[in-house]
C-alpha cells in the first residue's frame, strides 16, 4: 500500500511540474517576446501576417535557466506505428547524438506513445536513456505538449526527470529535472535542445 501511496505522489508530482512547465513556457515565450520584438535564430518560422512571435528560441529558456545541459547534433527518427485509433495514437521512438554538458558526446534513445489532438496539437509520454561511449547509462521518463505551426513546424515541449547511479559520470542526473524544446520541421531537420531545471 505504502509503495501505491508513493507512486501516487509521484505521479501527480510530475504532473504538476509538467503543467508548471508548460505554463512558464508559455509565460516566458510571451514575455520575451513583448521585452525583445521578434528575434528569431533558427530557420524563418514565423508567417509575415502574425503580429508576435510564434517560435521559442533556445535564447528565451537560456535567459531564465542558463546554458543548456544537452544539445543534440544528429536524429534518426525511427517509426510511427500507430497503436491505436480511438483516440489516434502512435509509438514515434529514435536515437540521436548529442553534446551532454561536462560529458560530451552521448547517445540518447527513447520511445514516446503520442496521442494526437485537434488542429494539430499532441500529448506524448515516454521513456529514453542517455549513454556515454564508455556504456554508463541515465535514464528518464518523459511528457510533452506539441503542435504543429503554420509553416509545418512540429514543436515539443516537454519535461524528463532522469535517474542515474549518483556514483558515476552521469551522476548529476540522478533526479535532475530537464525542460526540453524539439523541433521537427518539413525538410526532415530536428532540433532538440535540454536545460536543466535547477
Amino acid at each position: 500500500m505504502k509503495k501505491s501511496v508513493n507512486e501516487w505522489l509521484l505521479f501527480l508530482l510530475f504532473v504538476s511540474i509538467f503543467l508548471s512547465v508548460t505554463y512558464l513556457g508559455d509565460f516566458v515565450q510571451n514575455s520575451y517576446a513583448q521585452g525583445q520584438g521578434s528575434i528569431i535564430t533558427e530557420p524563418n518560422t514565423t508567417n509575415k501576417n502574425d503580429t508576435k512571435v510564434k517560435d521559442q528560441t533556445s535564447e528565451n529558456l537560456s535567459n531564465f535557466f542558463g546554458s543548456p545541459m544537452y544539445v543534440e547534433t544528429a536524429h534518426n527518427s525511427v517509426g510511427p506505428v500507430t497503436v491505436n485509433t480511438n483516440p489516434p495514437q502512435t509509438r514515434d521512438s529514435y536515437n540521436a547524438k548529442g553534446i551532454l554538458r561536462d560529458v560530451g558526446n552521448v547517445t540518447d534513445m527513447a520511445t514516446f506513445i503520442t496521442t494526437h489532438l485537434d488542429n494539430g496539437k499532441s500529448t506524448s509520454i515516454g521513456r529514453g536513456n542517455f549513454t556515454t561511449s564508455d556504456g554508463e547509462i541515465a535514464n528518464y521518463t518523459g511528457q510533452d505538449a506539441g503542435m504543429t505551426d503554420s509553416n509545418g513546424i512540429e514543436i515539443y515541449k516537454g519535461i524528463q526527470i532522469f535517474s542515474s547511479n549518483p556514483e558515476g559520470k552521469l551522476g548529476f542526473l540522478d533526479n535532475a529535472i530537464g525542460l526540453y524544446v524539439y523541433k521537427y520541421w518539413p525538410n526532415g531537420t530536428v532540433k532538440g535542445t535540454i536545460w536543466e531545471w535547477k
